[in-house]
């Protein structure tokens, strides 16, 4: 940001986003969210703990929404008004969640239907096929009981080691960044030999907490869910070659579709930073016929959007989202304070 930026910022937020509002609050905004777990179980985590929303704190953000009069769509609805060339409605929220965790249906499916709700569930198809690897959960027990991580591959060793889990978490972007540039045939073995333990440890974790096939042609029944794509492994598609990525993004689609016998339209990036997602991997995903894909990228939703549906931003929520932020969100500091005058 320059200082013309800085002062811009500064003057949005001084005057509490009555100005920010008509430039950058857009149309609406994407959500995106991970698990929905009672607070008993969310407890239970500390670096991840802001991956799981309580079905209390979500039911409290649909009733903020509602009540300040923010029209609920899927994706197929802003597809919908794209491909007809009417404007998005004003002042909408889309749902989304990724991955595909059990808790989605029996904790988040409930509180979406008691308020018609419609939501999109992102599968990386790992879960339901039970061989997902699950390493921000291994890394943050490792943190507990370790004092020390080391990363080997064809890559290299990154050596990590830390004192406190404190430290620990506070290398998490770092661990992250070295165990997703792992070429994805190696990872399993790879992360075996780091965190000391045998693959069958990895499945028997993803079963305890991924929808089975049987639970997402449930969901996909349910005229609120739309079900996406999110690659056969949830790898970050940005650090691997163009033809595994080309399989990643386009296995998950015809697998999903088989199962669910509906035609799958819309995609989100594993992770979906700029560290996870390149131009390449965007153009990848639109010429297999996606007619949405989603970031991980914070930013409000325009109708100029629509020059760019492969790549759209999404905004995080969360128990600790604090109504501070969640202001900015709706009246665009937020998204100034990402993008600046970029609006798509």
């Amino acid at each position: 940001m320059n200082w013309l930026e800085r002062k811009i910022l500064g003057f949005f937020v001084k005057t509490k986003g009555v100005f920010s509002a008509p430039l950058f609050a857009g149309n609406g905004l994407i959500f995106m969210l991970h698990r929905v777990l009672p607070e008993h179980e969310r407890s239970v985590f500390s670096l991840n703990k802001g991956l799981a929303i309580t079905p209390e704190k979500l039911e409290e953000f649909i009733l903020l929404f509602k009540n300040k009069g923010y029209q609920f769509i899927s994706m197929d609805d802003i597809v919908t008004c794209i491909e007809n060339g009417s404007k998005l409605p004003n002042k909408f929220i889309c749902f989304t969640l990724d991955d595909g965790y059990r808790d989605n249906l029996v904790h988040g499916l409930p509180i979406f239907k008691k308020y018609q709700v419609p939501f999109t569930l992102y599968i990386t198809n790992c879960f339901p096929n039970g061989t997902a690897i699950l390493w921000w959960y291994l890394f943050e027990n490792h943190a507990k009981s370790f004092n020390e991580l080391i990363i080997s591959s064809s890559l290299g060793q990154k050596e990590f080691s830390w004192v406190n889990e404190a430290e620990a978490f506070n290398q998490f972007t770092h661990v992250s960044e070295a165990i997703k540039s792992i070429p994805a045939t190696e990872l399993r073995s790879a992360l075996s030999n780091s965190f000391g333990l045998p693959e069958s440890e990895f499945e028997k974790h993803c079963k305890s907490v991924a929808l089975s096939w049987g639970e997402i042609i449930q969901l996909s029944k349910e005229p609120l869910v739309t079900i996406g794509a999110h690659t056969m492994n949830h790898v970050s598609v940005k650090q691997q070659a163009t033809n595994l990525v080309e399989e990643e993004i386009q296995a998950s689609k015809l697998e999903i579709e088989r199962y669910i016998g509906k035609e799958v339209c819309h995609f989100a990036y594993p992770f979906g930073g700029t560290f996870d997602v390149s131009l390449r991997d965007i153009e990848i995903a639109k010429s297999i016929g996606f007619k949405t894909a989603t970031l991980n990228q914070p930013g409000n939703i325009f109708n100029s959007s629509k020059n760019n549906t492969l790549a759209l931003f999404r905004m995080p929520l969360g128990n600790e989202t604090s109504s501070e932020r969640l202001g900015y969100y709706l009246n665009g500091i937020y998204h100034f304070s990402n993008n600046s005058f970029r609006k798509y």
